[in-house]
């Protein structure tokens, strides 16, 4: 316990600390992101005079604390400098190597005022400007413009005609950066609009040099200016490092004709999802799994045989021990299968078979695609593949050594420890130590501000110097291999979209398009950055990242997840990008209707101290920028979380809870003016949402007593005809410590709409009598008479963790169920439950 409350002490006074500039002796041009109302941290013992060029009058502003250099700026009509604002950049020659502490700007509210501290103003003319964000930004924020930095003694130039001179290109700005930026009229720049356009590359050459720079940032300890919580230690850079067979079995007549056989269940009519069970109304195939737990087979079998309760499969494709299957599709007569490698842990392998025939199942092509599989599409003939791949280098920095003479007593003490201060403050070696009854000095971190990052080696003291890292590339880019692809990159350079942000993980996220048909892969588009989430419509692919912190707001922290859209044409062209405050619960949180995007978002958590805001976002594509175009917020009691959306045209149903749950209904048909029209708090929550018709819901989540605690699997059917009103119509409530998978994958549920019968899986964790001992089951339901009706479930004596699958399909005029739990499948007819 007490490590525990030692590391939430270290993580809040880190979000808490001041920060550190390293200043070094001479002339330096730098910035402080933070503004100096005053000019009191250059002391006349650390520095000899600071000069900033005010943009507004096009003249030279300076200060010294030294009498006689100020007399000297006076005496030549020098005005004196004052104060730097956050933008400002200035020239500063320093009298040793020193470290300025700045006050920490976290912004406890929103900012009242509709100026945002990110904003730039340039002038016309020459301008001396830093970044006033805690950023690492490309020199592209200065398109059209040109641009200076002075960095380790060496200019670097950012400029349209930079080919004619012999300077090195200016790459990136830290936010510790002064820069000289020429500007052909006054302008006022926005870094969080400019950070968040997207660019592609002109080669090969200039994409390299940018992901390899984009590593190296992110792989860097210290970039700028960073927050001080005490002697910073040796950081460790990580490293971001066609064979199948089939085996026959029984044949079987496969000529019945089976009819209203439930499907994959899908959130968009027309865009296919992958899944794990599969048929053509003819044979079903499902995923098995081998006696290692790796699901490295497909079994065929018929809808007669699981009728007849015939255990052995038709057919049965095996791929090799080292691939493990994550799903696939079956698209006229082709089976594509997605799967992992165990080779390599970030490697995707689409393998396309002709199954027309599954007494002569030919393999059409395979591919090996580099990247970890994220997700997938079908629309029409072609599969979307989403896959994400992080570089790999090995970065190491050199050391600066200083002379003993020239390291101030103080530090020598504390890096040593020779008057008891431990260089390991932080360290293991105090986790779970009785220090209660010692004798200590309290801990002041600011005292030893001017040791921050030195080192002691060997009789050496040090610095490594991050701004000359040494790079060596172990592999930049994806790469793809296949039956009809020789090894080739998978990202081009006019195909990939980088933000001006450069100060995050270099990550690469693609979507590959296949022609299923002729097994053929046709093209990629990518973008740097992550993907959390992914939604299809018909028309568009939709890629949702909320990774932590990179899109928190430059003013006040909150955060913010950020949306990237490819289109579906010939093209798979980029075509916008947007962002919205909070982050989505999945891919049921989008939805696009009429060329408008739709998607709810939650901000904080339940469990927080800052509270939860749910809202509701519209957003617009216009000039390669998803705008937002209403906003409903308000959603939900204090501190609760969004659980489940449904979007049904125009209309939006979802789900907030803490310890009940609110049915919000809200009307979309005004996408600038979202408006909520009806909610109804019942017991527990739904965290899948199903139309029924379309004036019913049905939606399965837990059941929960006053405080919240769940009780057991729930199913509830709401009444939505009145709009304003909804109620709920019938409960039923499972067993207590049941949990389904449903809950959190769609696909999951068996339903047809025919007769409203459906069946999802669900576990029972049981009790102290069983040892809590796990069972697997399969729950089948009807709604009937605005009712639900249990039937007979289906109980599998296998203990298999993992997906499972329900299938309701009619032959010979009898209903019949199965229940999928990898290699086992067990049917039954449809049976009125006993009371």
């Amino acid at each position: 316990m007490k490590k525990i409350l030692l590391l939430i002490t270290l993580l809040f006074s880190f979000s808490m600390a001041d920060s550190v500039l390293l200043v070094k002796k001479g002339w330096q041009l730098i910035g402080s992101s933070v503004a100096l109302d005053n000019m009191s941290k250059f002391t006349q013992d650390k520095v000899e005079q600071v000069w900033h060029f005010d943009a507004k009058t096009q003249t030279w502003l300076a200060y010294s604390a030294d009498p006689q250099i100020a007399k000297r700026m006076s005496d030549k009509h020098i005005k004196k400098l004052k104060e730097l604002k956050s933008w400002h950049g200035f020239w500063i020659k320093s009298k040793k190597d020193w470290t300025m502490t700045l006050p920490n700007r976290q912004l406890s509210s929103e900012p009242t005022n509709n100026k945002s501290a990110d904003v730039l103003e340039l002038k016309k003319g020459w301008n001396l400007i830093s970044l006033p964000i805690d950023s690492v930004l490309s020199a592209d924020i200065f398109k059209g413009m040109t641009a200076w930095k002075y960095n380790n003694q060496q200019w670097e130039l950012s400029d349209s005609s930079q080919q004619e001179l012999d300077v090195p290109k200016l790459g990136h700005i830290k936010n510790s950066d002064g820069i000289w930026v020429k500007a052909t009229q006054d302008k006022n720049i926005s870094l969080t609009q400019e950070a968040s356009k997207l660019h592609n590359f002109t080669s090969k050459q200039e994409m390299n040099d940018y992901i390899k720079e984009m590593a190296t940032l992110y792989q860097r300890p210290y970039c700028g200016i960073e927050p001080w919580i005490g002697n910073p230690r040796d950081i460790a850079v990580p490293l971001n490092e066609d064979t199948f067979a089939i085996q026959g079995a029984s044949t079987s007549n496969t000529n019945a004709v089976t009819t209203n056989t439930s499907n994959t269940n899908l959130q968009e009519t027309n865009v296919d999802e992958a899944d794990i069970l599969k048929h053509n109304n003819k044979n079903i195939f499902y995923v098995g799994k081998s006696s290692n737990g790796r699901r490295n087979h497909i079994n065929i079998s018929s809808f007669e045989n699981l009728a007849t309760q015939q255990k052995e499969v038709l057919e049965r494709i095996k791929f090799e021990e080292t691939q493990n299957i994550d799903s696939f599709y079956l698209v006229d007569e082709k089976l594509v299968v997605l799967s992992k490698s165990y080779l390599t842990s970030s490697q995707s392998i689409v393998d396309i078979f002709d199954v027309s025939n599954i007494q002569n199942i030919k393999k059409i092509s395979s591919y090996n695609v580099d990247g970890y599989l994220k997700n997938s599409r079908v629309i029409g003939d072609n599969l979307y593949l989403i896959s994400t791949f992080n570089p790999s280098y090995k970065i190491t920095y050199p050391k600066e050594y200083i002379e003993t003479e020239k390291v101030e007593p103080i530090c020598k003490e504390y890096i040593k420890g020779s008057t008891g201060v431990s260089t390991t403050s932080i360290s293991e070696e105090s986790y779970g130590e009785d220090t209660s009854n010692e004798t200590s000095q309290p801990y002041e971190p600011n005292k030893y501000v001017d040791c921050y990052g030195i080192q002691y080696e060997e009789k050496q003291y040090f610095r490594y110097n991050y701004d000359k890292p040494i790079v060596t590339v172990l592999k930049a880019l994806p790469q793809i291999e296949g039956t009809k692809v020789s090894k080739q990159d998978l990202i081009e350079p006019s195909r990939l979209y980088a933000s001006a942000k450069k100060k995050q993980s270099s990550t690469m996220t693609s979507i590959s398009k296949f022609s299923i048909n002729e097994g053929k892969y046709l093209k990629t588009s990518s973008y740097i950055g992550s993907s959390s989430i992914e939604y299809a419509s018909s028309n568009a692919l939709y890629l949702v990242s909320n990774e932590y912190p990179y899109y928190y707001d430059f003013n006040n922290y909150k955060s913010r997840s950020k949306i990237y859209k490819f289109g579906f044409d010939e093209d798979l062209s980029y075509k916008a990008i947007g962002s919205v405050y909070g982050t989505a619960l999945n891919q049921f949180s989008l939805s696009e209707y009429q060329n408008i995007l739709r998607i709810a978002t939650t901000e904080g958590f339940s469990w927080g101290t800052t509270g939860t805001k749910n809202s509701l976002y519209t957003l617009k594509e216009s000039n390669q920028l998803l705008q937002v175009e209403g906003l409903l917020s308000g959603l939900g009691k204090e501190g609760e979380s969004i659980k489940a959306v449904r979007f049904m045209e125009n209309k939006a149903y979802l789900v907030t809870f803490k310890t009940t749950d609110p049915l919000y209904t809200i009307d979309l048909s005004n996408p600038k003016k979202p408006k909520k029209m009806g909610e109804l708090h019942v017991n527990g929550y739904s965290a899948y949402l199903h139309p029924i018709g379309d004036n019913k819901l049905l939606g399965i989540g837990q059941d929960t007593d006053n405080e919240g605690r769940r009780k057991g699997v729930k199913i509830e059917l709401f009444d939505i005809s009145d709009f304003e009103n909804p109620s709920s119509l019938d409960s039923i409530t499972l067993a207590k410590g049941t949990y389904s998978e449903l809950e959190n994958n769609h696909k999951a549920l068996a339903y047809r709409s025919s007769d409203q019968l459906f069946a999802f899986p669900f576990s029972n964790y049981g009790n102290e009598l069983n040892n809590y001992q796990q069972s697997n089951h399969l729950g089948i339901y009807q709604i009937e008479n605005n009712a639900l009706k249990s039937y007979k479930g289906i109980s599998d004596n296998s203990t298999n963790w993992g997906e499972h699958r329900g299938l309701i399909f009619d032959l010979n005029n009898t209903t019949y169920i199965s229940f999928f739990a990898d290699d086992s499948v067990i049917t039954t007819t449809l049976t009125p439950k006993e009371n």
